[in-house]
C-alpha cells in the first residue's frame, strides 16, 4: 500500500467515493502546497540574495490559479439537474481539462522558448551548491503533488485532475533541468540543459493534446466504450424472458449515466409479464453497474424488426 492510500484510508469512508469531495481534496492540497512552497522559496531567495530563486517562487505562487479551476469545475460540475440541465452539470468538468491542457500548452510554449534561447545563447551560469538542493527538494515536492493528483484522478476517472498532476509534473520537471544546468555548467556544457527542454517541450504539448482532445470528445459525446455495450447485452440476455437485445445507447454526463436499451421478450408473456421482466433487467442492470446508471428498458415485441 502506498502513502496516497494509506492517507486516503484516514478519510471516513463515505469519503472516499465522493466525487466532489475527492476533487475539493487535491484542489486545496494543490493551493496549500503551492503557497508553502512560494513562502519556502521566497524566504530562500531572498536568504541567498537570488534573484532567479525568487521569480521561481512567484511563478509556484501563480500555480494556485490552475488549482482554482479544478475547483471551480468541481464545484460548479456537482450542482444537481436543474430545468435548463436535466442531465447535470457534470460535464463541466471536461470544460477545467480543457482550460488546464491550454495552460499546459502555454507552459510548453514558454519552456520551448527558453530552451531554444539556451541553445542558441548559451550562457554560463555558476553553480551554488544551495540553489541546486533547494532546486532538487523543490522538483521531489512538485512530483509528490502530481503522484497525488494522478492517484487521485484515477481513483474517481477524472481527467481534471490527470491534467493538474501533469501541471504539477511539468513544475518539477523544469526545476530538474535547471538543476541539470547548474550542475553541467562549470563543465562548459551550456547548452544541454536547453536541448533537454526542446525534449519536455514536446512531451508538455503532447500530453495538452491529448488531453484537450479527449475533453473535446467528452464535451461532443464519445461514443460508448464496446465493452461496455458487450457487457449490457451480456446481462440483459440472461433474464429469462428476453431473446435478444438492441438498440443499446449509454450517455455519460459524469455525475451520473443515462443507459437504454430495448430487449425482446417471448412471445407468450403478457403486458404485465414483460414489463416485470423489464424492471428486472433494469434493476439487475442498475446494481451490476452502479447506482449513478438510470436505466430504462424498452419492451418490443417478438417479431419486431430491430432498429
Amino acid at each position: 500500500m502506498n502513502i496516497h492510500e494509506r492517507l486516503l484510508r484516514r478519510l471516513p469512508e463515505d469519503r472516499r467515493s465522493d466525487r466532489r469531495f475527492i476533487g475539493f481534496l487535491e484542489a486545496w492540497v494543490s493551493i496549500l502546497g503551492n503557497v508553502a512552497l512560494f513562502v519556502f522559496k521566497l524566504l530562500a531567495g531572498l536568504a541567498l540574495n537570488s534573484i532567479a530563486l525568487v521569480a521561481d517562487a512567484f511563478h509556484s505562487l501563480s500555480d494556485v490559479l490552475t488549482s482554482a479551476v479544478v475547483l471551480a469545475g468541481f464545484f460548479f460540475g456537482s450542482k444537481p439537474a436543474d430545468s435548463d440541465h436535466p442531465h447535470g452539470h457534470g460535464r463541466l468538468e471536461h470544460v477545467a481539462t480543457l482550460l488546464i491542457a491550454f495552460m499546459l500548452f502555454a507552459v510548453a510554449a514558454g519552456m520551448g522558448k527558453g530552451s531554444l534561447e539556451r541553445i542558441l545563447r548559451p550562457q554560463p551560469v555558476r553553480f551554488d551548491l544551495a540553489i541546486f538542493i533547494l532546486l532538487l527538494l523543490s522538483a521531489g515536492f512538485k512530483e509528490w503533488l502530481a503522484s497525488f493528483s494522478a492517484f487521485l484522478g484515477e481513483r474517481i476517472h477524472s481527467s481534471t485532475l490527470v491534467a493538474d498532476a501533469w501541471h504539477h509534473r511539468s513544475d518539477a520537471i523544469a526545476a530538474l533541468l535547471v538543476a541539470v544546468g547548474l550542475l553541467v555548467s562549470p563543465r562548459g556544457y551550456f547548452w544541454l540543459d536547453g536541448v533537454l527542454g526542446l525534449f519536455v517541450t514536446g512531451l508538455l504539448a503532447w500530453v495538452a493534446w491529448d488531453l484537450s482532445r479527449d475533453s473535446i470528445n467528452e464535451l461532443i459525446g464519445r461514443a460508448p466504450d464496446p465493452k461496455m455495450i458487450e457487457a449490457i447485452d451480456t446481462m440483459a440476455r440472461s433474464q429469462p424472458g428476453v431473446l435478444s437485445c438492441h438498440g443499446i445507447s449509454v450517455h455519460d454526463y459524469i455525475s451520473r449515466a443515462e443507459v437504454s436499451l430495448h430487449i425482446v421478450v417471448e412471445e407468450r408473456l403478457n403486458i404485465v409479464e414483460a414489463h416485470r421482466v423489464a424492471q428486472t433487467v433494469e434493476e439487475n442492470l442498475k446494481e451490476k453497474l452502479g447506482l449513478q446508471f438510470s436505466i430504462s428498458v424498452h419492451v418490443d415485441p417478438h417479431g419486431e424488426p430491430e432498429d
